[in-house]
Order: C-alpha cells, then structure tokens, then sequence
C-alpha cells in the first residue's frame, strides 16, 4: 500500500487575499504585530515556493499563531525538506490543538519523513522514530476510529516495520470497525501464512477468496498454509484450480511450480515456470525455478541462460547455480560444467 497524504489545510482562499502582495508587505513593515497580514502573507509566498520567506515570517511568532500559521509554516519545513523543524512546529500545534486528529495524522507523517532521511545504519534513531509515529497515528484514530485513511496509514507502517503481530491485532480491530472488508482479510490471510498461524490463515484466506474471488494473492497463501498443514490433497487443489483461473498471474503460476517442484513432479513445476515466465519475463523467481525444473529434465544446456539471468537479479541463487555445474562435471560433461561454474562466478562478480 501507498504512503497516505494527508493534504496541509488553508484557510486563506483567493478572497481573503483582496490585499496585494506589495500592499501587504508594506502593511507588515508598518504593523509587524498584525498576524493576520502576516499569515495572508505566508500563504502568497508559499504559492510562489519562497518557502524561506513563510519561515522568516511565522518561526518568531509560534507562540501565538493559529492552526493556519503552523500548517503554513510546517509546510515551508517539509518542502525544504527540514523534517525535525517541521515535526517541531507540529508538536506546537498538537499542544494548542490536541483534539484534532489530523494533526497527529501529520505528525506521523513527518516523522516517517525523517525516517527517509536516514541512513541505513541508523538504526536505533529509525526506531526510536518509528515508534513516535505509529503513537501519532493510534492517537489520530483513537481521537477518529473511523478514519479509514489513519488506519491504513498505521497499518502499512507497521507492516513495513516488520511489527507483524501488532498488524495482526490492528487488522482484527478493523474488521470489528469497518466490517468484513475484504483488503482486511487479504492482508490477514498473507501475515498468518507466513508467520504460520496456519488454522487461521486458512480461515482467513478462504474468507478473503470468498468475499474477493479474483485476488489471486489469497489462492496462494491458502496453499502455502495447507502444505505447512500436510493437507497436500488440498493445497494441490487449491493451486492448481487458482493456476487454471489465473492463468496470466506470475504469482500464481510460479507457486504452482513451486507446490510441484517441491513434490519432485518436475515435468509440472516446469510447465507452470514457463507460464510464469510468459507472465512476467522479468521474474528472476520464475527464471530460476524454470531454470531448476529444467535441469531436473534433462535440460541441462537449455537451463543455463535461466539461471545466468536469475542469478544477476538475485544473487543468492548463485549457490546452487555452481552446485549444478558441479553435478555436470561429476557425471562427465565437463564442457557444460564449466560454463555454468564460469557463468555462476561471473554473476557472483
């Protein structure tokens, strides 16, 4: 899911600006005590992108603006890209406003706008951050439970900090807010497949099939849950009719090569890699299950291009792409074994 935006709110339409830009800067060297003008002002300025202007404007006077300064001014901040000053002034506001869900709607934003700013080894401030955030936004539904945006801000951000549990439980509160929506189970269906609570993840995701029969994504992840089960009878079932129903869907054909692979039932695996494939040429997963199926075959010299482009897009195939040139030299096609040991080091560079 996308980031939510939330819109920055003025209240100064085309109206209030009667007053000419040069008339009410004039004014303002005259009456500097006149916030009004002065927030008029910020307003223009922020229309042109003088953003340093807004700021030199509003930051003196953050003790007594009204909520349509702070906007003004967080704005100018989060343009120039000055994420702390802009999460500073919304935290005056919060304080003079607290009631108001979208301020910590906000909030939260900007503080996953500092996150951004961070580099990858700065893990504990990214922490620390994150957590500010997730507070604003259960603060902002707390304050507005049925403010679907905030829910689902709050949930892409747990999920992109990997917070699976807390999603789990959020997700559950949805269903009992917004009702049996099917973007709600789709999103349960996937978490307890593959943290594998596997009785509710088959619910979930016979649920999620029932009330949205052409996600394919559910199909996928009812399998996955039922091979963890052992119901192998069933989780053949399941994919293979959810292959036959989507047959254009790379996702879905690869985890039907997948379920097949697994099983050794290598002529089918390689059927539905070749599907994916046709589905998505870009699939490095669908390239190197091809490639595997394909070597299992007997196609040892028609596999190699396979794995040469799987393992350039993910190089953690490289392992059993050299295992595989290995097996070559140890049964006597030398030639062929080198290439793939040559192609395999080539792409581990």
């Amino acid at each position: 899911m996308g980031m939510i935006k939330v819109a920055f709110i003025f209240i100064f339409c085309g109206a209030v600006f009667a007053q000419s830009q040069t008339d009410m800067e004039a004014d303002l060297g005259k009456h500097p005590e006149h916030l009004s003008t002065r927030i008029q002002l910020a307003n223009v300025y922020l229309t042109q992108k003088n953003f340093d202007h807004v700021i030199a404007l509003l930051n003196p006077y953050t003790d007594q603006l009204p909520s349509q300064g702070f906007l003004a001014l967080a704005n100018a901040y989060s343009n120039k890209k000055k994420f702390d000053d802009e999460v500073r002034v919304l935290n005056l506001l919060i304080a003079k406003e607290p009631e108001d869900f979208h301020w910590h709607m906000l909030l939260g934003e900007a503080y996953l706008k500092e996150i951004s700013q961070l580099s990858e080894g700065e893990f504990e401030k990214k922490k620390t951050l994150g957590v500010s955030a997730i507070q604003q936004f259960r603060q902002a539904l707390k304050i507005s439970p049925k403010f679907k945006p905030g829910f689902d801000i709050l949930l892409a951000t747990l999920l992109q900090q990997k917070a699976n549990n807390e999603a789990r439980e959020l997700l559950d509160e949805g269903l009992r807010t917004f009702g049996r929506r099917p973007e709600l189970y789709r999103e349960l269906c996937r978490l307890d497949a593959l943290d594998g609570y596997l009785d509710s993840a088959v619910t979930n995701c016979r649920e999620g099939i029932k009330l949205a029969p052409n996600y394919p994504d559910n199909f996928v992840f009812l399998t996955q849950a039922l091979m963890d089960q052992k119901e192998d009878q069933s989780a053949e079932s399941a994919i293979v009719s959810a292959a036959k129903r989507f047959g254009t869907n790379e996702f879905v054909q690869w985890a039907a090569g997948t379920f097949f692979f697994k099983k050794k039932n290598y002529p089918v695996a390689l059927r539905y890699f070749q599907a994916a494939v046709k589905a998505d040429a870009h699939s490095a997963r669908a390239h190197f299950g091809l490639a595997q199926s394909m070597f299992e075959t007997g196609q040892e010299k028609e596999s190699l291009p396979h794995f040469v482009f799987a393992c350039k897009v993910d190089p953690s195939t490289v392992d059993i792409f050299l295992s595989e040139g290995g097996k070559l030299k140890q049964k006597g096609n030398s030639t062929l074994g080198d290439k793939f040991v040559q192609a395999a080091y080539a792409c581990k560079g």
